[in-house]
């Protein structure tokens, strides 16, 4: 059994996994409210006797997004991981929104998710062997044009689809840049606890005990407090962990 815990977008989840499919899931509003809600849906899906349950891995959401959002999961994450004494996997919410979407083997895909301005969250993805969506680089934080070219060079041509909730937005651009591409800006552009523990699920490898530890979210941009006073505190830049 998975616990994956979502957090970084409007909406937050927490999911339970087993045997390939998603056994219990809670979706619920997060802006301004996860620090009232989290813990007690949390606590609602898991039940009382939580030994019972039988947890192999928690699986968290590293984001990007929201900056507390994405703090918050991820650290009750590493405190269930600790005090449970489980492996802890980091799946980013563009691999969680492309694993969402059951694709085939080979299938090329660009995750475009909001950020400020004219910028964009931008991550590049390839499906591989069992569903399992393989990021090409890093995700950024660029302008939405500058995206688009970035993507194609990445993934050596034009993506099938282009997936996220920045999608609608640019729909223009993105269908002038490639005219065959499939935009999905729907529900199923948003990141689930339930795929990312599926992702978690799928490459059991990268759990990992020291995890609880050394996890930390992808923020991408700096904090509020870095860029008004220079500072680092060394929050950018996570990815898995």
């Amino acid at each position: 059994m998975i616990l994956g815990i979502e957090t970084s977008g409007e909406m937050a989840s927490v999911a339970l996994f087993r045997e390939g499919r998603v056994v219990g899931e809670s979706s619920f509003e997060s802006r301004m409210k996860l620090n009232q809600r989290l813990a007690s849906e949390l606590r609602e899906l898991l039940g009382a006797d939580l030994p019972s349950i039988g947890l192999e891995i928690i699986a968290a959401g590293v984001g990007p997004g929201s900056f507390t959002g994405v703090r918050m999961g991820v650290a009750l994450a590493k405190a269930l991981a600790h005090g449970l004494s489980l492996p802890l996997a980091g799946v980013s919410a563009p691999e969680a929104v492309v694993s969402g979407l059951r694709l085939t083997e080979g299938t090329k895909v660009c995750v475009l998710q909001r950020a400020r301005a004219d910028e964009v969250y931008t991550t590049a993805i390839v499906v591989e062997g069992k569903g399992i969506p393989a990021e090409r680089a890093a995700t950024q934080v660029i302008t939405i044009d500058a995206a688009l070219r970035a993507v194609q060079q990445l993934l050596e041509g034009p993506p099938s689809i282009v997936v996220g909730n920045a999608a609608e937005r640019f729909a223009d651009r993105i269908d002038a840049a490639f005219p065959a591409v499939e935009i999905i800006a729907d529900e199923r552009a948003l990141p689930k606890a339930g795929e990312v523990a599926r992702v978690a699920a799928r490459r059991p490898e990268a759990a990992e005990r020291g995890l609880a530890f050394s996890l930390v979210p992808r923020y991408v941009r700096l904090s509020q407090a870095e860029r008004e006073f220079g500072v680092d505190l060394g929050l950018s830049g996570g990815g898995h962990g």
